[in-house]
């Protein structure tokens, strides 16, 4: 009887270590797509806020952006060392350190003059790409590294999520300002490119997850894209930013609630 207890203790002991080991890559692969999202997610907002007059609203979303960057950097520290990411996290960190500096001056601009400095601004939008770039790059270094990846749904999911920001961020800064082409030096595509590829992976998104659980959740996905991509390609005409920022968020919030079913 003694001996069968400490073999079922030593199972669960092994099932617990095993379960730990699997979940540390993964929590930090979710962290990597919290600052991507984060990252992109703040400066819309900042474009928002300097397009409308520095609204407290969109100041506050930036605020809200900024901490949850925050958060998802703290935790992918204390993981990083466990994972061999040392060198990728401190160097996200550094940049996001420098695109911090960059917010606060360009937000102090924003309310003692009115205005940005374009410059200011337009390498705020660069460093965030860099953080994304460099997001990326450790994400897929960890799936390597560790052999451990998201499953097809989660992953088709997270793509779709951090192109949705990425569209949002460019029609953001289009639609608030006629210095818009200045601020969007960091995407080689431009937003029709961008939005053909988001229908397209979702289309396939679509056929990965087709099932009862996550038919409401899709249709409500679908029709929002459907509101934006009508003005997404017609961005010249009758801009409507803060519509698209609210739809974005909702968007966002169903992918993750979809990855969330196949985690």
């Amino acid at each position: 009887m003694m001996r069968l207890a400490l073999n079922t203790a030593r199972l669960v002991v092994l099932l617990l270590l095993s379960q730990a080991a699997l979940a540390t890559p993964q929590q930090l692969l979710t962290d990597l797509q919290h600052m991507r999202l984060a990252a992109t997610n703040a400066v819309t907002n900042f474009y928002m806020f300097s397009g409308l007059d520095a609204d407290s609203k969109y100041e506050r979303r930036i605020d809200q952006s900024m901490k949850n960057f925050n958060d998802s950097l703290t935790s992918a520290r204390q993981l990083a060392s466990i994972n061999n990411m040392g060198e990728s996290i401190a160097s996200i960190d550094a940049d996001w350190k420098k695109l911090s500096e960059l917010m606060m001056i360009n937000r102090n601009d924003m309310l003692k003059q009115g205005y940005p400095n374009v410059r200011l601004v337009d390498e705020m939008g660069r460093k965030s790409s860099e953080i994304v770039n460099k997001a990326s790059a450790a994400y897929t270094q960890l799936e390597q590294s560790s052999g451990i990846k998201p499953s097809p749904i989660v992953q088709k999911a997270r793509d779709l999520a951090l192109l949705m920001e990425e569209i949002t961020s460019q029609y953001a800064a289009r639609g608030t300002t006629n210095l818009g082409q200045v601020f969007m030096g960091s995407y080689s595509r431009t937003l029709t490119e961008m939005a053909e590829d988001f229908q397209q992976q979702l289309t396939e998104l679509e056929g990965m997850v087709k099932a009862q659980k996550t038919e409401i959740l899709m249709s409500s996905v679908k029709s929002k894209w459907r509101f934006m991509e009508e003005r997404i390609k017609n961005y010249n005409e009758n801009t409507v930013p803060f519509l698209v920022v609210s739809y974005n968020d909702r968007i966002i919030e169903h992918l993750e609630e979809l990855e969330s079913m196949f985690q």
